[in-house]
């Protein structure tokens, strides 16, 4: 008999383990925030939320259920779809803190259904849809991680700096260790892209990480300015030959009309820059020579009252010469102001000015 209830309980605490095992069938989540200047300045098209550009900040990628062994759930459950109605509370703050950047412009729905379908279903045992969703929020509330990096003096200017400072600036503001991941810009730089905090199966506590994501990085990375731009925003706004000739049309004659006003008024402000003017009033011509680089951004602000960024590319030769002038316009296409950013990219001190 004495046998019997040893077995009995043997059997009972294995049952108990069976329905401990599926009633939590990850170990812990990763969250995931990504830079959007890193996002939009690399092979990624970028364009602005249906909501308009997002605030400077990091936004949200992802809560991932994870596996301690390295590998992860995904696609738990084809039978829980993604339903906006139970996020109505939360719509405003996905929109801030969570929005898509893909192209073209979107509402965030796709991205958000991508998410709970390939990550969230998994973890129904813990938490559900509602509660995922608020999950992501508030560790995204909790975590704050521009104002720790500022603390730190690392800000999103282009600066490269030591990814041993980026870790350390980011444990003394949370008290765990971050995972970071970079990509390369257009130039091929290390930058900061994506910051991996380990959070425990509940959703709501940043733990260590019980298995570092991997990932590269070099010594030191940049962190972009968020200077991302839109862009196929309008996928049934087609290119119209007919119309850019009736522009040219109107615009020789002195006139502009509200629906071709986007490519007169780009012509209007080629007229108003004239910068082969500007540069040849002072000297600085299209002969194959070189220019000081300064010179150069004197003479076009001096012209036209603002400054401009100069942008270069390297001939056959090896040489630094003269590519690209970036003007910055006010959001009427009418008038040219102050640049708030400027683009990236390098050009020597003094700079070849060919000639064509």
């Amino acid at each position: 008999m004495r046998l019997n209830y040893s077995i009995l309980i043997k059997l009972l605490i294995l049952q108990y383990l069976s329905v401990l095992c599926l009633s939590k069938d990850f170990d812990f989540f990763y969250f995931v925030l990504q830079w959007p200047g890193a996002y939009c300045d690399s092979k990624h098209s970028c364009c602005y939320p249906e909501t308009g550009k997002p605030v400077t900040d990091f936004t949200i990628h992802g809560l991932w259920p994870e596996y301690k062994g390295g590998s992860y759930p995904s696609n738990c459950d084809p039978n829980s779809v993604f339903e906006k109605s139970q996020l109505s509370d939360l719509m405003t703050n996905l929109q801030k803190d969570w929005p898509s950047l893909s192209c073209p412009s979107s509402n965030g729905f796709r991205f958000w259904s991508h998410e709970w379908e390939k990550h969230g279903t998994c973890s129904e045992s813990q938490i559900d849809q509602h509660d995922y969703f608020e999950a992501a929020l508030n560790l995204k509330k909790k975590v704050n991680l521009l104002q720790i990096l500022r603390i730190a003096r690392i800000e999103p200017d282009d600066g490269f700096y030591s990814l041993d400072n980026i870790v350390r600036a980011i444990i003394n503001g949370i008290g765990h260790t971050p995972r970071i991941e970079c990509n390369k810009d257009s130039h091929g730089n290390s930058q900061l892209y994506q910051i991996y905090f380990c959070v425990d199966s509940s959703g709501s506590e940043i733990i260590e990480c019980p298995v570092p994501p991997k990932g590269r990085c070099a010594s030191k990375v940049q962190f972009p300015k968020d200077g991302f731009y839109p862009s196929n925003c309008d996928p049934n706004n087609s290119f119209n030959q007919d119309k850019l000739a009736l522009v040219a049309t109107i615009y020789n004659f002195g006139h502009t009309s509200g629906r071709n006003m986007g490519h007169a008024q780009t012509l209007g402000l080629k007229g108003k820059t004239n910068l082969l003017k500007a540069l040849k009033s002072v000297g600085i011509n299209p002969d194959g020579n070189s220019y000081s680089l300064q010179n150069i951004k004197n003479a076009i602000k001096g012209a036209i009252g603002y400054t401009p960024w100069i942008e270069c590319n390297v001939d056959a030769s090896g040489n630094s010469q003269l590519y690209q002038i970036y003007l910055c316009v006010d959001t009427f296409g009418s008038g040219l102001i102050e640049c708030p950013i400027f683009p990236k990219g390098k050009c020597g001190s003094k700079i070849e000015f060919p000639s064509f």
